[in-house]
């Protein structure tokens, strides 16, 4: 084995996904009635992607949204995700805010959709889902198992979920609709103390993994690129520090971290895409994107990361994990 392949199996493992919320999915969530017209960044944003991940070297899981993969204008864009070596997962066809509160058939459905939608433009069938705004419920566990999925990504043990949720509310009342901000979005104060390292949901239709978005150890604090970019328009340095000290943290306390990006993460203030009601979006693009390959080459030294599927694939082999029934907090 040569000295580069000893180094990097000795790194714990790591993963990295981007939820590819669309520009209309954003509009959609604040009430903005404008989403209607499906308006896109996507022809701006993926080459934008794409290209930074392959100087970095990066392989991650692209969580996309199935209204994206069913319009044809998209496709070439699409099918160049999966074509540059990445990992496709589903993000619901609509990525409707309230998906989780749905019935059971009505879940199946917008799940199987976007699925169809998706394999038909990557040539991959998503083996992994991540609800929009981390919404979850049983029945859309349990569909997901009935499906055949591999792994669930939503779960987000976060200490500010409630704060979120009540900035996302007011956000939402003064440039749209706050009528989708429902309870659970962004999880509940029990949620906070759903564990960190993936774990098995113990279903009526069999196991499903859960593969969470890592917060903060003990203080559960969130570290994904929205919220790093957040901290660095105010500061950089800050933000530096912070995520810093949350790898240092993972590290010690033997948890995996998954970190989470949006497509908005690699957009600026200067880019043609009406997102000021965002946090994080204050910098210009370049700005940001200098910003996140710091990050992004500080997460590689540190860990080995990879895709989610290939770390689930892993773990089916190596270990057996805890199982859960699921309770989720309300």
């Amino acid at each position: 084995m040569n000295a580069g392949l000893a180094k990097s199996s000795q790194r714990p493992r790591a993963t990295l996904s981007l939820d590819l919320d669309n520009l209309w999915c954003y509009q959609r969530s604040f009430g903005l009635e404008t989403w209607r017209d499906y308006p896109s960044f996507l022809e701006i944003a993926v080459p934008r992607i794409l290209d930074f991940l392959d100087r970095l070297d990066l392989k991650v899981t692209f969580f996309i949204v199935g209204r994206d993969a069913f319009n044809p204008s998209n496709r070439s864009l699409l099918t160049e995700i999966a074509a540059r070596g990445h990992e496709v997962g589903n993000h619901s066809f609509d990525h409707e805010l309230t998906l989780h509160l749905q019935s059971r058939e009505e879940i199946e459905d917008e799940i199987r959709r976007a699925a169809d939608a998706i394999e038909k433009v990557a040539g991959q069938r998503p083996r992994g889902f991540r609800g929009p705004a981390f919404g979850l419920s049983q029945d859309l566990l349990e569909a997901l198992a009935a499906l055949g999925y591999d792994y669930d990504a939503s779960t987000c043990p976060n200490s500010l979920g409630l704060l979120a949720r009540l900035w996302h509310r007011s956000r939402a009342s003064k440039i749209g609709s706050d009528e989708n901000i429902v309870g659970r979005l962004y999880g509940s104060l029990k949620d906070t103390g759903q564990p960190l390292k993936p774990y098995l949901w113990s279903l009526n239709e069999g196991a499903l993994m859960e593969m969470p978005v890592t917060t903060l150890p003990i203080l559960r604090l969130p570290f994904h690129g929205t919220y790093l970019n957040y901290l660095a328009d105010f500061s950089p340095a800050l933000a530096r520090g912070y995520f810093a000290t949350a790898l240092r943290l993972c590290k010690l306390r033997a948890v995996p971290p998954s970190f989470l990006l949006h497509a908005s993460d690699f957009l600026g203030r200067d880019d043609s895409v009406p997102l000021s009601y965002l946090p994080g979006m204050k910098r210009s693009a370049e700005e940001k994107k200098q910003f996140m390959a710091e990050i992004l080459q500080a997460y590689s030294r540190t860990f080995q990361v990879t895709p989610i599927g290939s770390f689930a694939d892993e773990l089916k082999q190596q270990q057996t994990l805890p199982r859960l029934l699921p309770a989720l907090g309300a």
